[in-house]
């Protein structure tokens, strides 16, 4: 969705979901959790409604009970999904990795 057709609280939100996106990989990423950003954030949807979907696509066995809660300090109370990559059926993987967005590249 364009910015510009959104109404201001709408924008901020969004904007407040790329802020907290980019603050949940960065932190993830110096625990050695590599996550990228999918759902309709990525594909530019994002609504009043929308929630954050984060694809975690690596992660060290001995982090995975703390992604949940790092990613909920950088959100802020947004609402969240976090979804892992070895977690999804095989036939289904793709389709998550293709439609995943570097947290930086958001917009």
């Amino acid at each position: 969705m364009n910015l510009l057709h959104m109404g201001s609280d709408a924008r901020e939100r969004r904007l407040r979901a790329i802020e907290g996106a980019r603050a949940a990989v960065a932190a993830l990423n110096e625990l050695g959790v590599t996550a990228l950003v999918t759902g309709s954030l990525a594909r530019g949807r994002f609504g009043p409604h929308s929630d954050v979907d984060l694809l975690i696509t690596a992660c060290p066995r001995s982090r995975k009970y703390t992604i949940e809660s790092v990613v909920e300090d950088a959100l802020g109370g947004l609402p969240f999904d976090v979804i892992y990559l070895d977690e999804i059926p095989g036939h289904r993987r793709d389709h998550f990795v293709a439609g995943a967005a570097d947290a930086r590249d958001l917009r």
